[in-house]
């Protein structure tokens, strides 16, 4: 079995699809998809784009050609490696505070990665996109060369300082209103399994 093929019958399976499924997304027969997948035949190029965008991964990983599945993983790789150079130049203090952060920060995802809790690591991507956007349009407006006293000046910057804390406030909300969903479908999981297991008994 080739790359190709060998890739994209795991790409479908991580997907849970049939090669019914694929072959609707691909505008093709099952038995095309088939071919692809253990017959050794290759998609033309359109085909082959079409999959690779469907997937999110890149041609090259699709064709096996490369490992890294999409572009975002290369410019991932390139910024630890880079992250890792500036964090290799600092004192040992502030090390600690860029550890512990870090460290935090897994602490905070690494149980929805474990779950796959698609809809929380989207919430908590969103934070911390508003959270590096909201400070960053601050810092801009601080560096602007507007006097410091000026009334308008502060007023602008306490809008967005306000408009940042309540975008904040609303993700954190919808986290917490996850976090009680799954609660709340965990004891219903709980109290089915306990009721089968009475009518069993």
């Amino acid at each position: 079995m080739n790359s190709f093929s060998s890739r994209l019958i795991a790409l479908r399976k991580e997907r849970g699809m049939t090669q019914t499924d694929l072959a609707k997304v691909a505008k093709k027969t099952r038995s095309t998809i088939s071919g692809y997948e253990t017959e050794g035949k290759e998609p033309d190029y359109a085909t082959l784009c079409l999959l690779a965008a469907y997937f999110g991964v890149a041609v090259d990983y699709l064709l096996g050609v490369s490992d890294i599945r999409s572009h975002n993983d290369v410019v991932f790789v390139n910024d630890t490696r880079q992250f890792a150079a500036m964090y290799d130049s600092l004192s040992h203090d502030l090390k600690h505070y860029i550890a512990s952060a870090f460290d935090n920060f897994y602490l905070i995802l690494s149980r929805d990665i474990k779950l796959r809790r698609v809809e929380r690591l989207a919430l908590y991507s969103e934070l911390m996109t508003l959270l590096q956007q909201g400070r960053a349009d601050i810092r801009n407006k601080i560096e602007q060369s507007s006097p410091i006293h000026d009334p308008t000046y502060l007023s602008d910057l306490m809008t967005m300082q306000s408009e940042l804390k309540n975008g904040i406030a609303v993700l954190l909300d919808q986290l917490m209103q996850a976090d009680m969903a799954i609660a709340s479908n965990s004891e219903k999981k709980s109290a089915s399994h306990e009721s089968s297991k009475r009518s069993i008994g």
